[in-house]
């Protein structure tokens, strides 16, 4: 028996429990609640953004185009802008992606990423492989795929990318500002950014051509490719994730490279260079260590290649061999 005033701790904890336990639940319920609520409203959204950019609402404001609008009036920057324009009008046609999306069951990032792949034809069956998977995931499904093309196609390498976005001080920009216009004028032309960062890249682990008798450069960090023997699909290796690849850069890659054997097999194999160590040497000196492709003055980054493919019954000699940047 309990005295007077007494309190039952077990009974307590247990009532305590069950109002914590009630709690969380309540909690998550009213956050997927919300979040069903603000992908509903953003579906609402693009629906009225096609019917203003159709009445041309931006110009009754004084605005230009309707990106600007929304940049003024409705806060997006200009890349969001413009990808939340393209998506609105993608869903004039694509209504069961609409139709979740309206319903709170897929969030902007999936419906996004979905409609850059999907048609009428195919975005029941995108639907279907996209389900229970996260915005991240559906990116990673869709990735190296076209518009028109079924989930379950072969991605084409070329059309895979990654993003690299990064924060720099003032100093530090106007030191790539710099370095770009640099590699413009050392190659006479106007690179792309990938051209661009993959030679500083490159340059970062190379070392240094040299015309005093030494060894031709090789990289101080080599790029592994592999190659499947059934499908022929080759990655590069990126750290720790392997990359796909289209079978031209893999020939590229490859052309002068050492190869190690396969990798499914418990033989010793020795290590065989795809081109000949003395005519490698040959050719660099040759070539004066440099890129001869007309107008071109690179002295760094430099591969031999083949002017006849390999595929097409190239070989190794010297004629047949150059020095590229």
């Amino acid at each position: 028996m309990l005295d007077h005033g007494s309190i039952d701790h077990g009974t307590a904890n247990t009532a305590d429990a069950a109002v914590r336990e009630a709690d969380w639940k309540e909690l998550h319920w009213r956050l997927r609640s919300l979040a069903q609520q603000r992908v509903a409203l953003e579906a609402e959204e693009a629906s009225y953004l096609v019917e203003a950019e159709e009445s041309h609402l931006y110009k009754r404001l004084g605005y230009s185009t309707m990106a600007e609008y929304m940049e003024r009036e409705l806060h997006y920057g200009p890349h969001a802008a413009n990808e939340r324009l393209r998506v609105a009008r993608e869903l004039i046609n694509l209504p069961l992606i609409a139709e979740l999306f309206r319903d709170g069951e897929l969030c902007f990032s999936a419906v996004r990423e979905l409609t850059r792949v999907a048609t009428p034809a195919t975005e029941e069956a995108f639907l279907r492989k996209a389900q229970g998977k996260t915005a991240h995931q559906v990116q990673q499904m869709i990735s190296g795929l076209k518009p028109g093309d079924a989930p379950d196609a072969r991605p084409d390498p070329r059309r895979i990318t990654k993003r690299v976005v990064i924060e720099v001080s003032v100093e530090t920009y106007a030191m790539w500002r710099r370095t770009r216009t640099a590699l413009d004028e050392e190659h006479g032309e106007r690179l792309f950014d990938d051209d661009a960062l993959q030679i500083l890249c490159r340059r970062s682990t190379e070392a240094p051509a040299t015309t005093q008798g030494g060894d031709v450069p090789r990289p101080a960090v080599q790029t592994a490719v592999t190659t499947c023997k059934g499908c022929k699909q080759s990655v590069i290796e990126g750290a720790g994730e392997a990359l796909p690849i289209d079978q031209a850069s893999a020939a590229r890659l490859t052309c002068d490279a050492e190869h190690i054997g396969d990798l499914e097999s418990d033989e010793l194999t020795r290590v065989t260079s795809a081109i000949p160590a003395a005519i490698r040497r040959k050719v660099f000196h040759r070539d004066h260590f440099a890129c001869v492709t007309p107008g071109c003055r690179a002295t760094k980054h430099l591969d031999l290649h083949h002017v006849r493919h390999r595929e097409d019954g190239g070989n190794h000699s010297m004629s047949n061999i150059a020095v590229l940047c």
